[in-house]
């Protein structure tokens, strides 16, 4: 299976709470240029979470590549624990999950190192793809990094 694993596009810094805070007018253009890079992939599903931005990276991202209506997961929120999100990602096909730091960077260490610790560092709108049989502890390699051109 495939996992894209997705970082929100650069949000507003400010809403009556975090998880209200909507993507800014630059993060709304990186997310796109970011989706650019998943335009011919054949994408299963896309998961995201509740949090506005995250939502409406998710719903750019579809729109950008003609993929499916994006389903909201109470679990991916950004300080959602790693491990219990191995229990919602599906097992097979090619899927996308739009999330936060430091939960992108945590659970992308749990799948290619079995270390939450050693995650990488994401930029906003940053995806990484990973391959693996199915979603477990150490189980995925890290295939490719796509970040948004910041020029164009």
């Amino acid at each position: 299976m495939k996992l894209y694993i997705m970082r929100h596009g650069q949000a507003e810094m400010y809403a009556r709470s975090d998880s209200e805070r909507p993507l800014s007018e630059y993060g709304q253009a990186e997310v796109r240029r970011s989706a650019e890079s998943l335009k011919d992939i054949h994408v299963d599903g896309i998961l995201c979470s509740p949090y506005l931005r995250a939502r409406q990276t998710a719903e750019i991202v579809a729109e950008v590549i003609n993929g499916p209506t994006p389903k909201v997961v109470a679990d991916i929120t950004p300080d959602g624990s790693p491990k219990a999100v191995l229990d919602v990602l599906p097992t097979e096909g090619c899927w996308l999950m739009v999330s936060h730091m430091p939960l992108v960077s945590r659970l992308t260490g749990l799948l290619v190192d079995g270390q939450e610790s050693a995650g990488p560092g994401f930029y906003t709108a940053m995806i990484v793809e990973l391959e693996m049989d199915y979603p477990a502890l150490a189980m995925a390699h890290l295939k490719n990094t796509f970040v948004a051109d910041a020029s164009a």
